[in-house]
């Protein structure tokens, strides 16, 4: 059988199990703390969503092609099960997609092709999240910009990463380290041609309703800690969350660039959103999926330890999700903490293991930068 045939086969099969997990607690067949989504929460399941224009008459608390294509999944749908139908269908071919271009960078980089299959396709994080919220969009802009920047292919890779912005804010993290990357002429055209993506997809809405558009942006600074993220044992009020939280990214993510800027930018990315994921102030459970791309490709990264993190961080969703949903007795608060620091270990494991361990550089070949 054809390769990518399988995986499409594969990702659909994995696809319809996530979508079946959400959709079975969404008509209340399982319990609401098992088959909990962000895509099927009460604030989504709502007609009147399609009947205002994002940023223009409504609030999303995601930048603008998250907002709009939860706008769109409403406008055709027409009913909530259409809306059900075709946002599990839409992401499964986003993940389709992902995974397909993971099989590409595989080759291009000599990667062992079953990592694609256990550490993406099977991993739990994907069968458990993938339906659950949006977070595979950016991920998929993401992956097809790493891509292309290992092709040489700047422009491209700046408009994909553009959009992964435009979906999630993470995939911004890779801007600077791409630039380190590249000469200063190759530089200042991946920089205008990001800043100029955004300027696009968000003039309009800039120009015509500039208060509503900024709430995107001002819900998430006077957001509190989530309980998955471990601000919440500090006992500080937001405002110093915000400060610290992003004064300790910064600083680590210079201390990053400025000590091991001589390895590739596979590596780089990956430690990048890593520390990312370590010091924000909210990291939901479907935050692993970013991390999947560059654990494909990092042969180093051992099954049983990438488990172990696929572990932990289903614990931390089962115990919030049970405490905030079922019932409060305080073990399952305890078990949602404890997971959280074992995950927070695991992920700073990983990046002790990217710089100390022996590790053969994901580099970009050769032949990939004359194409």
């Amino acid at each position: 059988m054809n390769k990518k045939l399988l995986i499409v086969i594969l990702v659909l099969a994995v696809s319809a199990i996530s979508f079946t997990r959400s959709f079975l607690g969404l008509v209340g067949a399982i319990p609401w703390h098992y088959g909990y989504s962000d895509v099927y929460n009460e604030d989504r399941l709502n007609a009147g969503l399609a009947e205002k224009i994002p940023y223009l008459e409504q609030p999303v608390e995601y930048p603008v092609i998250t907002g709009f294509f939860i706008y769109s999944m409403w406008v055709v749908g027409r009913s909530l099960l259409g809306y059900a139908m075709l946002t599990g269908i839409f992401l499964a071919i986003f993940t389709i997609i992902t995974a397909v271009t993971l099989y590409k960078l595989a080759e291009l980089f000599g990667i062992h092709k079953s990592r694609l299959y256990w550490c993406f396709i099977f991993a739990p994080s994907l069968l458990f999240f993938e339906i659950y919220n949006w977070d595979i969009i950016a991920v998929m802009f993401m992956a097809l910009a790493i891509y292309f920047f290992c092709k040489n292919r700047f422009v491209w890779s700046s408009v994909l990463l553009g959009l992964g912005f435009n979906a999630k804010w993470f995939p911004i993290v890779l801007l600077p380290i791409m630039l380190l990357k590249t000469s200063i002429k190759d530089g200042i055209k991946i920089t205008l041609i990001f800043f100029l993506t955004f300027f696009i997809l968000n003039v309009y809405f800039i120009a015509n309703s500039f208060d509503v558009w900024k709430l995107t942006y001002s819900y998430h600074s006077s957001r509190e800690p989530n309980i998955d993220s471990v601000w919440s044992l500090s006992g500080l009020d937001t405002s110093a969350i915000n400060i610290l939280s992003m004064a300790l990214f910064l600083i680590a993510y210079a201390i990053l660039i400025m000590h091991h800027k001589k390895h590739g930018v596979i590596t780089l990315s990956f430690a990048s959103l890593m520390l990312f994921l370590l010091f924000n102030k909210i990291f939901s459970p479907q935050y692993i999926l970013w991390l999947l791309p560059f654990i494909v490709l990092f042969q180093s990264v051992k099954r049983s330890v990438f488990y172990s993190l696929e572990a932990a961080n289903l614990a931390v969703f089962f115990s919030t999700s049970y405490w905030i949903l079922a019932s409060k007795e305080q073990i399952f608060l305890i078990v949602s903490r404890v997971s959280v620091m074992a995950r927070s270990l695991i992920l700073t494991y990983f990046i002790y293991t990217l710089f100390t361990m022996p590790n053969p550089e994901v580099e970009i070949p050769a032949k990939a930068k004359q194409i």
